[in-house]
């Protein structure tokens, strides 16, 4: 069976263009979670924290710290308010943290059953004033994590309302015969 020039060509650019491609498919770098202006965080990265923060705070019949995007709110704080120094040991306190579960159960802390990771996290949280980076870590994504909590538009609407300063006005009010001044 003979083959023309032209099918020939074609197919060699094929080839050489499949094998261009495959260097990329087998090489596969640690992919980049979301995008931030000064930080590098990878999809593992980002899992960890939002199933730290799901299990901090769970979704109940009220909704939870995913729900309100408060592991996002985290990323953000890191990315844009806080020195590079605080970002490198948060992420390092963070491999720290995903090494440790992982040593512990062996398998991964995004994966593992809430129980599990309950278990852990109160483990963590009888440390607290260990200056690990893993117990460093966990107290500030927790404290982080409930600030963005307690400041999101739902938690302020639902849970707490809010009034904005300065509240209402009660101008009837007689201030002589107060029942807290006592003559």
């Amino acid at each position: 069976m003979p083959i023309s020039r032209r099918q020939l060509l074609k197919q060699i650019l094929f080839v050489s263009a499949g094998s261009t491609m495959i260097p990329s498919c087998l090489l596969l770098p640690q992919s980049r979670g979301i995008k931030l202006k000064h930080m590098l965080v990878t999809t593992d990265q980002e899992m960890v924290l939002a199933a730290f923060a799901d299990t901090l705070i769970p979704k109940t019949e009220t909704e939870g710290a995913l729900d309100v995007q408060a592991d996002l709110f985290v990323w953000k704080i890191l990315d844009d308010c806080t020195p590079k120094e605080e970002q490198e040991k948060f992420l390092k306190g963070l491999n720290a943290f995903s090494a440790a579960f992982q040593k512990q159960y062996q398998h991964f802390f995004s994966n593992a059953a809430v129980s599990e990771r309950f278990t852990f996290m109160e483990q963590l949280d009888m440390k607290k004033d260990s200056e690990d980076p893993l117990v460093v870590f966990y107290n500030k994504a927790k404290q982080r994590l409930i600030q963005a909590y307690t400041g999101s538009a739902f938690f302020m609407t639902n849970i707490q309302v809010y009034e904005q300063i300065p509240s209402r006005f009660h101008g009837c009010v007689s201030v002589i015969n107060h029942p807290s001044k006592k003559s």
